[in-house]
């Protein structure tokens, strides 16, 4: 018995027989890519820009995670977060359905949801810049209402909010980008001298090219709430 405990004891001296203390999962230095964050998963992807959909039910945490990539990260429901990086101490934070945040690569964090309802969110990576050269003569003489409540050297970002019968004249989107919707509507949408009705729904991502020019109505019954991210 002396004897095969002192096998077992040079083994594990050795390396050879596995320890039963794994790596903490909370550490930094077991942090994962994004792309193996479990909470995170794919929405949409091209080759400027990868969505992903966020959500950490209330008590969960991510694992420490890297991003790699400039991002937008669009919040879809209230919470109250505890959020952690390698740089400084914990910090609590409360999200507002429909917020918008910007974040700069790299960085490495974890998010603790502390409230009690899910936290819910796209995380919008910028892979490359677009390069795309807008047109000047098909900006319209207008721009009323096209003043963006975020921009810096990647993107540019506008809401749209139309209650029902509201309309938006006529207006261009020079660059391309994402549009995401955040609740539920019937728009009616004119291009090119024709109207066409669609529902949409909330949480929709779709791409828009560059150069885009037309107009939106509000035909349902509810208010219609939509983000413009146009990447540079």
């Amino acid at each position: 018995m002396k004897l095969s405990w002192l096998l077992i004891v040079c083994l594990f001296g050795l390396g050879l027989v596995p320890s039963t203390t794994s790596p903490q999962s909370n550490s930094p230095q077991s942090a994962v890519e994004i792309s193996g964050e479990a909470h995170h998963h794919p929405k949409f992807e091209n080759e400027f820009v990868r969505v992903w959909d966020v959500t950490v039910p209330a008590g969960e945490a991510t694992l420490w995670h890297v991003h790699r990539n400039d991002n937008v990260v669009v919040t879809l429901a209230d919470v109250n977060l505890r959020l952690e990086t390698v740089t400084g101490p914990p910090s609590e934070a409360q999200w507002k359905f429909g917020e918008v945040r910007f974040a700069k690569a790299t960085y490495t964090h974890r998010a603790m949801n502390i409230g009690t309802t899910a936290f819910h969110n796209f995380t919008i990576e910028l892979l490359k810049p677009t390069n795309f050269v807008a047109d000047p003569a098909t900006l319209p003489a207008d721009e009323a209402g096209r003043t963006p409540f975020l921009e810096n050297d990647r993107v540019r970002v506008y809401r749209l909010s139309l209650q029902p019968g509201e309309s938006q004249a006529m207006h261009t989107h020079p660059l391309p980008g994402l549009v995401v919707t955040i609740t539920d509507a019937q728009i009616e949408v004119t291009a090119n001298g024709k109207a066409v009705t669609h529902p949409v729904k909330r949480n929709d991502v779709s791409w828009q090219a560059g150069n885009v020019t037309h107009s939106v109505r509000n035909v349902g019954r509810t208010q219609f709430e939509s983000l413009i991210i146009e990447m540079k």
